[in-house]
């Protein structure tokens, strides 16, 4: 295989992060091949064309523990396997707008790539190891490191504080190299022609197209927020009085001693018992220790229901320097 371009440039740089928005990444691989839980390709494709901003990830738990572990986990891989891993960046030689950061790349062109993932993710991988989608996830990543440095052979190592670790071989075939390129090539056409890839009404952002469309929804979103203030302060002005409130019905108890009702200044007042409810959860777990009670109770599960919720945005998702209508279509690259 041909082999890469070395770029001489500082990971998490500004001139880094430049150079990665001029092309498809490793990191976008996954999401372009729908492996990604946490993008979709339409939102890949409307931060590469500037549509919506980029979300910040710099206070994300996961990256921060990567970003504070990936030396010491470089250093353990180079004594593993006595080699020098060196984080380069570098281009495809087949298509130098497919590009790559590695982790670490030894005397050979083989890339190591490194993850921390959090403990359920762990989890996860340790009972389903290569079948995992997060395994899966990051396979595709370290396959398109490897179609960029033109070697067939990596490793995808995931570490633990504990210096614990799951280290996995990675290896390329000449068709899913074909397959990275074929589909990272499709959607760079897409984001050149400004042409969005489909959008899927379960994961993707409603955004209002310019003109009227736009000018409703943002005329309705001041006025929600300028109630939800009214609100806030309305609720604010109710807790105040809720809680002298229940000063002044404590103080007319105290007065009526052992009296079970009263009805004196406008203000009547009845005290009375009530039976506690039932811990039917408890019941069942002494009585029936030998049944599942999250299969057993799923049975009686009522049929889903849709609900909607409404916070205030601090971030603005939509980049306003290129408002312009583009009209979702079906795209073919996966």
């Amino acid at each position: 295989m041909p082999k890469m371009t070395v770029v001489d440039l500082n990971q998490r740089s500004e001139e880094w992060l430049k150079w990665r928005s001029l092309g498809i990444t490793a990191t976008d691989i996954p999401v372009i091949l729908g492996l990604s839980p946490y993008k979709t390709p339409w939102q890949l494709w409307a931060e590469k064309i500037g549509r919506i901003n980029p979300p910040d990830l710099s206070g994300n738990p996961n990256i921060q523990r990567g970003v504070k572990l990936e030396d010491e986990a470089r250093q353990i891989a180079e004594a593993r396997y006595g080699e020098i891993l060196l984080p380069v960046c570098g281009e495809c030689a087949r298509w130098d707008v497919l590009r790559a950061s590695f982790d670490g790349i030894d005397s050979n062109n083989l890339p190591y790539e490194f993850k921390a993932p959090s403990k359920s993710v762990w989890d996860e991988l340790e009972t389903k190891g290569i079948e995992s989608a997060t395994f899966k996830l990051y396979e595709a990543q370290v396959q398109t490191q490897l179609t960029v440095a033109g070697t067939s052979v990596g490793r995808l190592i995931f570490y633990r504080e504990d210096g614990s670790d799951q280290d996995f071989e990675i290896r390329l075939t000449p068709e899913r190299e074909n397959q990275i390129l074929e589909a990272a090539k499709q959607f760079w056409e897409l984001v050149q022609t400004k042409t969005p890839p489909e959008l899927d009404p379960e994961r993707d952002w409603y955004i209002p197209e310019g003109g009227k469309e736009k000018f409703k929804w943002e005329a309705h979103a001041d006025a929600w927020r300028t109630q939800q203030e009214q609100i806030k302060s309305l609720k604010d002005r109710l807790k105040v009085l809720e809680k002298d409130q229940r000063d002044v019905q404590k103080a007319m108890i105290n007065m009526m001693g052992p009296f079970r009702h009263a009805d004196v200044g406008g203000v009547k007042v009845t005290r009375f018992e009530k039976s506690g409810s039932v811990d039917y959860l408890k019941y069942l777990k002494e009585n029936f220790p030998e049944v599942d009670l999250n299969t057993e109770l799923e049975n009686y599960r009522k049929p889903v229901r849709e609900e909607v919720r409404f916070t205030r945005s601090e971030d603005e998702l939509v980049n306003r320097d290129l408002d312009e209508v583009i009209t979702p279509v079906k795209a073919a690259y996966f």
